[in-house]
């Protein structure tokens, strides 16, 4: 395929600023990824009914970005009042987390694990798929992908 889109460099920058008793705590870390091409930002409804937000798969396809290729993910609950229940499932195991209102969440790796039954670790797999699902009412919800 020709293409005119040369691939650039992401920057993320993390900087936590903390003042206790006048102790300054935190710092700047700043991660860079080489060779990102492709970018799918969004805002959208995370509604209680429907779920998904993003699929990683094979191909690079609406709704869906080739999980080979994954570099970063953030996902922010735009909402200012109610959470939602983000799901990372990786085609066997899902992964639970409750975002708040105004909360982000960042991924810089596409690989988890979750086992129920036990405390021990089983194995990483790619995730194949993020859902985002409102708790009470529906929620705007903004996501961020990077890929090679």
């Amino acid at each position: 395929m020709a293409t005119t889109v040369t691939p650039t460099i992401l920057s993320v920058s993390i900087t936590e600023s903390y003042i206790l008793n006048g102790v300054e705590y935190g710092g700047t870390k700043t991660k860079t990824y080489t060779s990102s091409g492709k970018v799918l930002q969004r805002i959208m409804v995370a509604k209680t009914d429907d779920p998904a937000i993003i699929n990683f798969g094979a191909d690079d396809k609406l709704g869906q970005v080739i999980a080979a290729d994954f570099q970063y993910f953030r996902v922010t609950n735009l909402d200012d009042t109610n959470f939602i229940t983000l799901t990372l499932y990786n085609g066997a195991d899902s992964f639970f987390y409750k975002l708040k209102a105004g909360d982000t969440l960042l991924l810089m790796d596409n690989e988890m694990d979750a086992i129920a039954s036990s405390s021990s670790f089983g194995a990483f797999a790619d995730i194949t798929q993020i859902a985002a699902d409102a708790n009470d009412e529906e929620c705007a919800v903004e996501f961020f992908a990077v890929t090679t």
